[in-house]
């Protein structure tokens, strides 16, 4: 363990176990998590992956969100909390040395205004998860979808260790792209056609194709969308994504019928403030956060 990198993952929803599942063998991992209660159970139970019929346990260290003298020493931190939770943790990361090099895999775009606070000497990588993930209790994540990981380089450079480690698990795949903008885009684009339609209609991604009204409706909200991020090939993307992954139910679904918070603010907001009317997108947004204030989340 001496010579692994050191690597944290802060959040330990569905996407911060998957991730700790696929990069605790490969690194000095620890994994950061809000309740003190969760850390307890993970180093006393370890971390159960489901994957298929296969179960896996695996020997996580964990400990707080708190415990900055641990983040400090982190060689690189992968934040996987959800967009509405980034603020709670800024001030944490703004405290934390300029050697630390973060990678941010949120849903959305709405992280993007934050990131000049980080300081402008330290390594920010941004990128997005194609895994589908489900988080059964605190130690136990199903992984629903295999996927890759796409990053880019927001600022900063990317040392020979962390590509390293990053690129280490060829069976949790991890590509470097040249354009950060590209790869948030995309999937924010398809994550603004799927996530709010999903959790509306409570059902899993495939029925949107199914469904000729729903598939009509999905694609009103791709041609709303393309007006002001134009993305190539984009009902193409959005029907391919929803293929894949249909017997899948998008975050936000899975958000809605556990009334939880959604992370709609930081997933159609950044496309809402273009300034087009888009109305059909609008009325979902709206009626997302109806529902939110209905189930006081």
């Amino acid at each position: 363990m001496a010579n692994q990198l050191k690597v944290g993952i802060i959040g330990a929803g569905a996407m911060g176990l998957l991730y700790a599942a696929n990069f605790a063998e490969k690194a000095e991992l620890t994994l950061f998590t809000r309740r003190k209660e969760q850390s307890e159970l993970l180093n006393q139970k370890g971390l159960s992956l489901k994957d298929n019929v296969e179960l896996k346990n695996i020997h996580i260290q964990a400990t707080e969100i708190t415990d900055t003298a641990e983040l400090s020493e982190q060689q690189l931190l992968i934040v996987a909390v959800k967009q509405y939770s980034l603020q709670a943790i800024l001030p944490i990361l703004q405290k934390l040395p300029e050697t630390v090099t973060l990678l941010f895999i949120q849903n959305g775009a709405a992280h993007l205004d934050s990131l000049s606070l980080l300081g402008a000497k330290r390594t920010i990588l941004l990128g997005i998860s194609e895994h589908g993930a489900g988080r059964e209790n605190d130690t136990t994540v199903i992984w629903r979808g295999h996927g890759r990981t796409k990053y880019s380089v927001y600022q900063g450079e990317v040392n020979a260790y962390v590509a390293e480690i990053l690129q280490s698990n060829p069976a949790f795949p991890v590509e470097k792209h040249d354009s950060y903008l590209e790869i948030i885009q995309e999937k924010l684009f398809i994550n603004a056609v799927i996530n709010p339609l999903t959790a509306v209609l409570q059902v899993q991604n495939g029925k949107l194709l199914e469904n000729e009204e729903w598939h009509a409706l999905l694609k009103i909200i791709v041609k709303e969308i393309q007006m002001v991020l134009p993305i190539e090939n984009a009902l193409e993307k959005v029907e391919t994504i929803c293929r894949v992954t249909a017997t899948n139910f998008s975050s936000m679904a899975l958000d809605r019928m556990n009334n939880r918070m959604t992370e709609i603010d930081g997933i159609v907001l950044p496309i809402l403030a273009k300034g087009e009317s888009l109305p059909t997108l609008r009325t979902l947004y709206h009626l997302i956060k109806g529902l939110e204030g209905e189930s006081n989340v």
